[in-house]
Parts: structure tokens; sequence; C-alpha cells
């Protein structure tokens, strides 16, 4: 096992277990505890999440969802069991029809989608959003959290960033519902040689998101940044397009990235938060007894038994990508204090003096005494 994978999911979970699986993984109760991203309850008029709500609406509902995940990723087994238990909780009133691996469209396109009420429900990396609200892509900066704990705590709780869902929604309309830790981003690399520091990564194409603070990520891990759709990136490394890309472990196996990639180093430079979203209009004609089955339900599945899924799904994916010939390189094999330098270095000169980023990365500080 590697020292530092489970610092991918570093949050402790109370919640028993029960028998039986859609996957091979026990399904975990519900319990008063919870792994934190979901208690996002920033517009008043709003029921809390409520698994035991008494439903009495008749309404029919039919919506369509979006995942860019492979069916057989946690997030995307999860999301089909919030279908299922929506479906029989709901006497077969309220479905969903879920699309998988991309199917309606890339991130970017599922999220269009979901604002013009296409699709209903849709999940997307948070840094995916600075296209619409700047700000939010502080949360992108490399090594400003110290725990997925945290960052999950102030994503839902903190009051900058529930004044950041609110703008999200005015300029989209799209209602924030929660967020999950999918892992670490990690560099990995395929066709160059070992690399260890910053420096031996100078002239190296690296892909990226499009936002510009995911091109400033790359940048200060010495490499250069290339914008490609993460739909695109097998082929991009494998055609040598780029060189490299940075996905959590298991973001790497689901997509199969290992097969076109030589190194994976844990440099744990950022948490890959998966938020979810849902188009306002729908949200809002739905009754709320149902409003209130959903936000229990994400709480449920894509929280806390997502999280316990995760921890099986990542040491499978380091065996897998360990037995497909990838070497996997730890925090002691590379100048750790080289990569803490360089991010820190570019936040100072690019992000300090940002009236959208700093008061974010000054609060961050001082809420947890970094």
């Amino acid at each position: 096992m590697r020292k530092n994978w489970r610092k991918v999911t570093s949050i402790l979970l109370t919640a028993g277990m029960l028998a039986g699986t859609l996957t091979g993984v026990p399904v975990m109760a519900a319990e008063e505890e919870h792994v934190p991203g979901f208690e996002v309850y920033y517009r008043d008029n709003d029921p809390k999440a409520d698994l035991d709500v008494e439903i009495t609406s008749d309404d029919e509902v039919k919506w369509t969802v979006a995942s860019c995940m492979a069916i057989d990723n946690p997030q995307s087994v999860n999301i089909g069991r919030i279908a299922d238990e929506l479906s029989e909780l709901t006497d077969g009133k309220f479905t969903w029809d879920v699309f998988y691996n991309s199917e309606l469209g890339s991130e970017t396109e599922a999220i269009e989608l979901c604002r013009n009420n296409t699709v209903q429900f849709v999940t997307s990396n948070v840094t995916s959003m600075p296209t619409y609200v700047e700000r939010i892509g502080v949360f992108a900066l490399p090594y400003l959290f110290h725990t997925a704990e945290d960052q999950l705590h102030y994503l839902a709780e903190s009051d900058i960033s529930i004044d950041m869902w609110k703008e999200l929604e005015e300029q989209t309309g799209l209602v924030t519902v929660g967020f999950q830790n999918s892992g670490a981003r990690c560099l990995s690399t395929g066709g160059i040689d070992k690399i260890a520091k910053p420096d031996d990564l100078k002239g190296v194409k690296i892909r990226c998101m499009p936002p510009q603070v995911w091109q400033d990520v790359i940048s200060a891990l010495g490499a250069t940044p290339v914008p490609i759709a993460y739909t695109e990136i097998y082929t991009a490394m494998q055609t040598g397009v780029v060189a490299g890309q940075d996905n959590p472990a298991g973001n790497v196996v689901s997509s199969k990235f290992y097969e076109v990639q030589d190194y994976f180093y844990e440099t744990e430079h950022a948490y890959n938060i998966s938020g979810f979203y849902t188009n306002k209009n729908a949200w809002d004609a739905l009754p709320d007894d149902y409003k209130a089955l959903v936000l229990g339900l994400c709480q449920k599945y894509l929280g806390d038994q997502y999280t316990a899924d995760m921890d099986v799904f990542l040491e499978e994916s380091y065996k897998i990508m360990e037995d497909a010939g990838v070497t996997i390189v730890g925090q002691d094999e590379m100048d750790m204090e080289a990569f803490y330098e360089s991010a820190a270095n570019m936040i100072d000169e690019k992000y300090m003096s940002d009236e959208a980023f700093a008061p974010t990365i000054e609060d961050v500080k001082a809420t947890f005494g970094y």
C-alpha cells in the first residue's frame, strides 16, 4: 500500500455498515455524523436534508443526469444508487435518467445543458466554475488547503464560499447542492524521464483545464500548460501532444490514462473537488418533500458512502497502475520543498494582489491556522 494514499480521503466516518451492496462494497447506514460538503444551506426557503421525510407529493418528475465519470467509478455508482432509492421511496414518481462517461458531452457542455434545463443535475469539478464566477478559481491554487476535510468544510459552510454559490446561481441559474473529494491531484507523465523537482519539467507540455488559474497551477509545477478537454486527455498523451496530466489515481485508472503513462507522482498539489449542481427552475419546481429527500440521498451516497467506496477504489487503483508497469513516485523521492516554494511564489506574484483571490486565501489561512 502506498504511504500517502489514505490522505486522499482523510475523513473519519462514524456511520455503520449494512449488509448488501451494488458493487461489492458494503453500503453504509445513515447516521448523525456525516462527511462534510453537503450542508450547503444558502437558500433560505429550501428544506434541509431529510432521508426520513414523509413523501406526500404525487408529482410525476423525470430528471436527466449527466456525469463525466465512467460507469464503474464510485461517483457514478453512487449516483446510480441515488436514482434507485429515489424511485423506490417515491413509488416511481421521481426518477433519474443517468448518462455516464460524458455521453451527453464534455463537462463544460454538460454544465451548459444543465443551465438550459436539458439536463437537471450535473457533476463538475468546482474549478470549472471560474468561467462564470472568477473568484471560485481560488480553490484550484496549489497547496491552499492542508486536508480534504478542511476544504470540504470551507466550501460548504464558510461565509465567503456561500457568497460565491449565491453569485454562481445569479450568473448561471445553477443551484449548488454539495461537494465531494475525489482524490488528490497528482502529476503523471509518459515518454519523458523521471522528474524530482519543478526545474525538471521546464519546457514539458502538461495538460490542464482551460481556466487561467489551472494554467498557473501547471506552471507552478514547472511545466508548460496546455488546455485540453478531459475527454481528450488519453489521445493527447498517446499522440504526444502533451507528456502528462494531473488527476487523482482513481481518475487515472477509470479513464485508463495509465496505459499511456510511465510515472505517477504523489505531488498532491490540490484536492480534486467535485461539485453537484441542479437547474434552478427544475429545483424550484420540486415540492419540498422531494427536495429534502434528494438532499438526504446526496449526503448518504455522494458524501458518506462515496468516501467509504473511495478508500477501496484508490487502493485498487494503485495496484492496477503498478501492475501495468507505472512507477509510483512518493514524496520522499521528490524535492517537495521546491514544489511548495514554487507554488507559494506563484500565488504571491499573481494572486495576493488580486482582490478576487486574496481575501479568500487570507481567510483560509485564518480559519484553519495555516
